[in-house]
């Protein structure tokens, strides 16, 4: 019995050990199984589906890739970010095909898309606030990179990036017909004027910005603004089109308007403005902080083309001029009266700014070759003529005054074609609707006979300049087919790129 006793306790000891054991275990593996871990995806949301879009911002993890893609009427307010990126696993919002396009149909108050997190990307979108919102696209962010970006019919500014954010590059960007509630319409927006800095005492001290092949059209006020207290701002290969117009604000009225410190303007066009502006106007200033602020202006490859002012007027004392400048009647001269003077140098000795982040490499020396429009003067064809003054050779002659028209009362169905005189490789299509915007949806199509085409991609409105990036397709006819409008089909540059 004794024997029998002690088997009974030693067997209950050892199970006591395993239950024991079973439970430190247990606990042990709690942390690893308890809490869910996250992987960065890439996520589609269906054309036109706002809330699934909004669901994807506010849940993205960093790495996350958002696809979009077609038209999306947005009537319930501002379209903004909830989560940051890390440093490598940038949160990205890409339109693919021929891009996405956010539609504002009610107010969306101070700005129609707002970044306010770290780490993100911008790729392929146009946003249409239609006057439904001060600024289009805000951030108040650090770290990202906005690519293929149109804003256009803002109440105010097109782009405005401020609160001390830095390090970021936009890359064929562009602001249309901004400031249509009659002022304060800047194309590109850096920093706060010091009563409105939003960090007071301190200054907005955004900064490390570049700006690569950006335009700003037909706006309000100035192309570029740089605040007071924002610094090292990079502006490459720049249009600034007011497009004839006088801008409705007395004050900022030119081509770039700029109180930061080292600025560098490169290989940029200003031009056709009608009003007094200059194409660069720096001030110098004494901010409400005591400090000055507008020093170490360069200019590099300026031109200047149908000003009524003048090319520059500057308060600062340490102006750079490289003498690759050009003036096509510029009314107003070199420098407005009372300028001072920029120190002239040749463009051997220029040096890009660089650093380290976002927008720090070199740029100026890539974009200064013109890249070679494969469509330019070429045989075009089209599916009917409005007339032989809008003919389809019209959109492929090199300049936007002059379009090719479908015939009246035609729409959907139109096409343009393009012989490109042989075969040739190609991945990116420039459409420019400059005077009338009907076509509401399009297919880009190849062919190597002329006669059976095969889609490439499609897209949806294009407005003053669309530009379209697919993977490289070789073949000699291209076509651009319009799948709906709202009226005549109206293009009047069709431009075709091997990259």
């Amino acid at each position: 019995m004794m024997k029998s006793n002690k088997r009974v306790l030693g067997w209950l000891r050892s199970r006591a050990i395993s239950v024991s054991i079973l439970f430190l275990l247990c606990f042990a593996l709690v942390p690893f199984f308890a809490v869910s871990t996250a992987f960065a995806a890439t996520k589609t949301v269906p054309a036109g589906d706002v809330a699934t879009l909004r669901s994807y911002l506010a849940s993205a993890q960093p790495g996350d890739i958002i696809e979009v893609s077609g038209t999306y009427n947005i009537s319930n307010g501002t379209l903004s970010t909830s989560v940051s990126g890390t440093n490598g696993n940038y949160i990205t919002l890409r339109g693919t095909g021929g891009g996405a396009t956010f539609n504002f149909t009610a107010s969306a108050g101070n700005s129609a898309v707002y970044i306010k997190h770290n780490y993100y990307k911008l790729e392929n979108l146009t946003i249409n606030s239609n006057s439904n919102s001060n600024k289009g696209l805000l951030i108040e962010a650090s770290h990202g990179y906005v690519t293929n970006v149109t804003v256009k019919n803002t109440l105010a500014e097109g782009f405005k990036i401020r609160k001390n954010s830095q390090y970021w590059l936009f890359e064929n960007c562009s602001s249309q017909y901004t400031g249509q509630s009659g002022k304060f319409g800047e194309g590109f927006y850096v920093g706060d004027a010091d009563q409105n800095w939003t960090t007071a005492p301190n200054a907005d001290q955004s900064g490390y910005i570049t700006f690569l092949n950006c335009s700003a059209i037909q706006m309000k006020n100035d192309g570029f603004d740089f605040k007071e207290g924002t610094h090292d701002i990079k502006v490459i290969g720049a249009t600034i089109d007011f497009q004839n117009t006088i801008p409705e604000s007395s004050v900022g009225n030119s081509g770039l308007f700029i109180r930061a410190n080292n600025v560098q303007v490169i290989n940029t066009t200003i031009k056709n403005n009608a009003g007094p502006g200059q194409g660069i106007r720096a001030n110098k200033m004494t901010a409400s902080d005591n400090n000055s602020y507008g020093s170490n202006l360069e200019m590099k490859a300026l031109t200047g083309i149908n000003l009524t002012g003048s090319l520059i007027y500057s308060s600062f004392t340490n102006n750079t001029l490289y003498t690759d400048y050009t003036t096509t009647n510029v009314a107003g001269g070199l420098y407005a009266s009372g300028s001072k003077t920029a120190t002239s140098a040749s463009p051997s000795s220029f040096v890009e700014k660089t650093w380290s982040g976002e927008g720090g490499g070199t740029y100026s020396s890539s974009t200064t070759p013109t890249p070679a429009n494969l469509a330019l003067n070429k045989t075009a064809s089209a599916s009917t003529e409005w007339s032989t003054t809008y003919a389809a050779g019209k959109a492929v002659d090199g300049t936007t005054s002059t379009r090719w028209a479908s015939a009246s009362g035609t729409n959907a169905g139109q096409w343009l074609r393009v012989d490109l005189g042989s075969s040739q490789t190609y991945s990116k299509v420039i459409i420019k609707e400059t005077d009338f915007a009907n076509i509401t949806s399009f297919k880009l199509q190849s062919s190597n006979d002329g006669t059976t085409f095969t889609d490439i991609t499609s897209g949806t409105t294009i407005g003053s300049s669309k530009t379209v990036t697919f993977s490289p397709v070789t073949s000699r006819y291209i076509r651009l087919y319009v799948v709906s409008a709202s009226d005549e089909a109206n293009v009047n540059e069709f431009e075709v790129y091997a990259n």
